[in-house]
């Protein structure tokens, strides 16, 4: 009987010091008695203080924690939003990868494993094909498409093989143009009543590039004679583009 009692006594203390360190804990966690706040070591982790207790929560995986009232789902946001891991990488993520395929976590923006022009975006573990739009590539470092030539490690674009950085005319256009920068294409206009002028590398009045010319205004045939048909070699110019356009 006497060590019965003494067994229940030794329990009933390591009881009470686990609540007293739960509630010096979490007076030392909760700013407040309601709300929540960071955990001290895993990003994608947090505390739920109710009325001054602080509960552990997660955020779905691959997401990290962002403050109440922000983020993709709830709380919580892609890492890279949210400035983890840190510098010192004091706090990282602390959950293990939970999906498959091109998908390892559950919710994530990740690049595609054979084109520079697209990427996945993973939501709850199903990965959906995105395209960047025309010229950019997917930039792994910032999780967004960019400028080709500020993403290294991708092959160079066709049209930029014979001249890295110059200027290259687009057929049939007289303002539209290739701008390669560091063998990457980027589609440039010249300003109205110019045209790109390829072999000067620039924009020049259309009377001075060849097939850009300002046709003079048709002369009123006879009734009845017959409508002359010719093909013509001469590239657009920009009134007839914007002409086109509207």
């Amino acid at each position: 009987m006497e060590s019965t009692l003494r067994i229940v006594c030794v329990v009933l203390a390591l009881c009470v010091s686990a609540v007293v360190g739960q509630q010096a804990k979490s007076k030392e966690i909760c700013k407040r008695d309601n709300g929540f706040f960071p955990h001290e070591d895993y990003c994608d982790y947090y505390y739920e203080c109710v009325d001054g207790v602080a509960y552990i929560q997660e955020c779905p995986n691959g997401l990290a924690f962002s403050g109440p009232g922000r983020g993709l789902i709830e709380r919580c946001d892609y890492p890279h939003r949210v400035g983890c891991p840190d510098p010192d990488n004091k706090r990282i993520m602390g959950q293990p990868a939970r999906g498959s395929g091109p998908c390892p976590y559950l919710y994530g923006i990740n690049p595609h494993e054979k084109s520079c022009t697209r990427y996945w975006l993973c939501w709850n573990g199903t990965g959906t094909v995105q395209m960047c739009p025309f010229s950019l590539l997917y930039n792994e470092v910032e999780h967004a498409c960019d400028w080709p030539d500020k993403v290294p490690g991708c092959q160079q674009h066709p049209l930029c093989k014979e001249a890295p950085n110059g200027l290259k005319a687009i057929q049939g256009s007289c303002v539209r143009y290739w701008h390669c920068v560091g063998g990457y294409p980027r589609l440039q206009r010249c300003p109205a009543g110019l045209a790109f002028h390829q072999d000067a590398q620039r924009c020049d009045w259309t009377g001075n590039v060849p097939g850009c010319e300002v046709s003079p205004a048709p002369v009123e045939a006879e009734e009845d004679a017959p409508p002359a048909r010719r093909q013509s070699n001469r590239r657009v110019t920009a009134a007839e583009e914007e002409s086109t356009l509207n």
